[in-house]
Formats: C-alpha cells, sequence, structure tokens
C-alpha cells in the first residue's frame, strides 16, 4: 500500500468495529472489503491533499489555509463544520441516528525547520516566528494525519448503512507547543459540542514502511517546552572582567543541566531534557547582556 494507506484502512476499521452496527451483526469479511475498496478508489484524492499540505505548511496558531482546506474537505462530505474553535483549529460533526459519538483528532501545524528531501512536493515555505524569519516544514506527521483524518471520514460515511451514531472529527491547532488543545477546550469544545464517548487518534512513526505498531501500557510521553533568559553585564571581549557573561553562564547550564538526567534521575525511570536553541548576542568581540535558551523535557505521563 502506499504512504498512509495502512494507517487509513487500520483508523476507518477501528471507528466501524467502534460505531454499533445498524444490522444485527457485523459483517467482519464485507466490512474488511468495502473499506479496502473505499480507500483504493479515494487514494489519489488524497495523495494530492497530502501533498498540497506537505508542501505549505503553517506554525502553531497561524494554520489558518490548512483549517480552511480541512474544513471546505469536511463540508463536502456532509459534515457540520465550525471554525475558528481555540484559535485556528476546528470541530466537525456528523450525526447518523442515535448511538455512542466518537471523537477523531488530527493537528494542524508544522515546525520551524527548513525541509532538505528534495521531494518535488518540498515545503519552501516561509513565515516569522518568534521575531525571526524560518522556514516551515510538516516534519513530524501532521500531514500524514490530516490526509488520514479526512480518508477515515470519508471511508466512514460510505459505510453509514452499516453503523449508527455520532462522529466528532477535530481539527487541534498547536499541538508542537502544547497549546492547542487546552484553546480548545478553554473555548469550550466538549460544552459547545458535546463530550464524545470514545476518542481516537494515530501517529506516524519512524517504523518500516506498511507496518502498524500497537503497545500495551506506556505508549508515548509528554512534552514541556523550557524557556530561560541568562542576564548579564554587557561589554568588550577583550576585558571581559567588567562584564557579567552570560554566555558563559548559559554554557555552563547546558552542561551540567544534563548531570540531571545522567546521574540524578533513576536510570530505570523516564526522562528526557533537550537544549534545541540557544540565542545572544550581536558581534564576536562583544559580550551581550543576555542569552536565550529554548529546550524541551519529556516524561512519561499517557498510556
Amino acid at each position: 500500500m502506499n504512504l498512509f494507506a495502512k494507517p487509513l484502512l487500520a483508523s476507518a476499521a477501528l471507528y466501524a468495529a467502534i460505531l454499533p452496527p445498524a444490522h444485527a451483526e457485523l459483517d467482519v469479511g464485507r466490512l474488511k472489503t468495502a473499506i479496502e475498496t473505499s480507500i483504493e478508489a479515494d487514494y489519489p484524492k488524497l495523495d494530492a491533499l497530502y501533498k498540497e499540505i506537505h508542501a505549505h505548511p503553517e506554525l502553531a496558531f497561524q494554520e489558518v489555509k490548512t483549517a480552511a482546506k480541512l474544513a471546505a474537505e469536511m463540508q463536502a462530505l456532509g459534515f457540520d463544520v465550525t471554525e475558528r474553535v481555540g484559535k485556528t483549529g476546528l470541530v466537525a460533526i456528523y450525526k447518523n441516528g442515535d448511538g455512542p459519538t466518537i471523537m477523531v483528532r488530527t493537528e494542524l501545524d508544522a515546525l520551524p525547520m527548513e525541509e532538505k528531501t528534495g521531494l518535488p512536493y518540498a515545503s519552501r515555505d516561509q513565515t516569522n516566528w518568534n521575531g525571526r524569519d524560518t522556514f516551515v516544514a510538516h516534519s513530524c506527521g501532521h500531514d500524514i494525519h490530516m490526509a488520514s483524518w479526512v480518508g477515515t471520514a470519508k471511508t466512514l460515511l460510505g459505510l453509514k448503512d452499516q453503523w449508527h451514531g455520532g462522529l466528532m472529527f477535530i481539527a487541534q491547532p498547536a499541538e508542537e507547543i502544547a497549546s492547542g488543545a487546552k484553546a480548545m477546550l478553554n473555548d469550550g469544545l466538549f460544552t459547545r459540542f458535546g463530550k464524545p464517548d470514545f476518542a481516537c487518534g494515530l501517529h506516524d512513526g519512524p517504523v518500516p514502511y506498511g507496518d502498524v505498531l500497537y503497545r500495551i501500557g506506556v505508549g508515548a510521553s509528554s512534552a514541556d517546552a523550557l524557556n530561560i533568559t541568562f542576564r548579564g553585564r554587557v561589554g568588550h571581549g577583550a576585558a571581559p572582567q567588567y562584564t557579567i557573561d552570560p554566555v558563559m553562564i548559559a554554557a555552563r547550564f547546558i552542561v551540567d543541566v544534563q548531570s540531571v538526567i545522567s546521574r540524578e534521575k533513576n536510570p530505570t525511570e523516564f526522562g528526557v531534557l533537550s537544549i534545541g536553541a540557544i540565542h545572544g548576542g550581536s558581534a564576536g568581540n562583544i559580550i551581550p547582556d543576555s542569552v536565550q535558551l529554548q529546550g524541551n523535557s519529556l516524561r512519561v505521563q499517557q498510556t
């Protein structure tokens, strides 16, 4: 199968199995054939959607065009779509008789980095992020998730004579900065649209092509952002004795903080702390008055 057909097939089958059958029994063999046929028929359009999203990514809370594209796709399928939930998120609702409601989630945002894959549909888009110009790329697979999300919706609606209940498809902004889910909840996600009976999602990963993985117990970690500013006293590099050098302090901190992970944390417990960005200074011969660090810490929280 192609790029995201395997996870799309798995997700469509899972959601169809959760929803109550419209008839006395669920014909698994017939359902499998119907899902595979639907995916094969829809795949060219879904592949084009994936490549369009991949080529034009948007950063957290900037996903205006991405959200609009998904909203149009869901409206064309017959979903009742509400945009700008949690700033740039959207909620798509479909009712098919009485029964439980399943929530299916995708993310919208990309990362502030340059794509160097050389693909014909590689992103070359740029934007302003935290006061600086940056390339933008879907390097975490959210483009695959979005295409699979639309494909799952199309497949389930094509099988609506075999199940009854409700579908609640949400597209969450700002997953990469861990703010989008909270923004949607604060905007009344579950009070305005109701609380689903089941919530599902998927995530691609660096595994062999065509594989679908599952795990019992802990399966992922929770991330927290780390932003630290070290303040010093500016001065000339030729007279460091008159300065307080925040570059040296920041460099020492980066080295020392790793000892927390390697020497103070129990080796059998999960924990990661990474510094991914350091900003400070404007000239090689001037000691700046401040240095900013940005990092990421991970801990096991999800099952």
